[in-house]
C-alpha cells in the first residue's frame, strides 16, 4: 500500500474511510439481509410521506415528485415565516427542544429549512407526536403573524427552555410556564429538559471553549 501524505491535508481528512463507523453499517446490512433492507426502507419511506402529508397544509414541502411523494426525507421550507413573523429555522429547530424533539437538519441542503428524516425505527405514536408538534409550532407562527403577541416575546425567540427557567421567581415572559415546557399534554408526561437555553451559536463557532481539566492537572498526573 503506497503511504499517504497527510500533509498539508485537513485533520478531518480520512483517505480511506473511518474504520470505527464501517463496521456498524456491515452488521446492519448482515443482521437485516436482502429482505430486511427491503422492508426497512419501504417503512423508511412510508413514515416520510406519511409525515409530509400531515404537515403539507401548514407547510411548504419542497421537492416532491411528480406524485406527490418523496422518498426517505423531505424538506419543509420556513423560509416564509421569516418574512411573516420574523421566525427562522433556528426558532423551530430550538423550540422542538420544548416539544421532546432534537431538531432535524437544519439549513441543508436548502438554507432557511428543515430535512425531515423519520427513518423506519420510528412507530405511529412517535411520528403523530413529532407532527403535533410541528403543527402546533405552526399555530404559535400564526400567532405572531396575526399580531396576538410580538416575534421578541414569544416562545419561539426564547427557546429552548430550561429547568432553570421555569423555576425562577422573576418569570417575565409574555406566555405561561406551561406554555414554555409542556406545550402539549404528551410533553407532561415524559418531559426532556434541555440542558442549556439559546446560545449565540456563530460565536461559539468561532471561540472553541475546552470543558476539560487545564492541561497544566494532567501534567501534574501521575496517570
Amino acid at each position: 500500500v503506497k503511504p499517504f501524505d497527510h500533509s498539508g491535508k485537513p485533520v478531518a481528512a480520512a483517505p480511506f474511510g473511518s474504520a470505527a463507523i464501517l463496521p456498524i453499517s456491515w452488521m446492519y446490512i448482515k443482521m437485516l439481509g436482502a429482505d430486511g433492507l427491503a422492508r426497512a426502507s419501504a417503512i423508511a419511506i412510508l413514515n416520510a410521506n406519511y409525515l409530509a402529508k400531515r404537515l403539507e397544509h401548514a407547510y411548504t414541502i419542497l421537492f416532491r415528485g411528480k406524485h406527490g411523494k418523496c422518498a426517505h426525507e423531505f424538506i419543509v421550507d420556513l423560509r416564509p415565516f421569516k418574512r411573516s413573523a420574523g421566525v427562522s429555522e433556528e426558532d423551530v429547530a430550538k423550540r422542538l427542544q420544548d416539544y421532546g424533539f432534537h431538531s432535524p437538519t437544519m439549513s441543508w441542503p436548502v438554507p432557511g429549512t428543515l430535512m425531515i428524516e423519520p427513518t423506519e425505527s420510528e412507530d405511529l405514536n412517535e411520528l403523530d407526536r413529532f407532527a403535533d408538534a410541528m403543527l402546533a409550532i405552526r399555530d404559535e407562527i400564526k400567532a405572531i403573524e396575526q399580531g396576538e403577541i410580538d416575534y421578541a416575546d414569544s416562545p419561539l425567540k426564547h427557546a429552548p427552555h430550561t429547568l432553570l427557567d421555569i423555576s425562577s421567581q422573576n418569570w417575565n415572559r409574555k406566555y405561561s410556564r406551561e406554555t414554555a415546557v409542556t406545550p402539549l399534554p404528551y410533553v407532561r408526561a415524559n418531559k426532556f429538559w434541555p440542558t442549556v437555553g439559546r446560545v449565540d451559536n456563530v460565536h461559539g463557532d468561532r471561540n472553541l471553549i475546552c470543558t476539560c481539566a487545564p492541561v497544566e492537572e494532567y501534567a501534574a498526573s501521575d496517570i
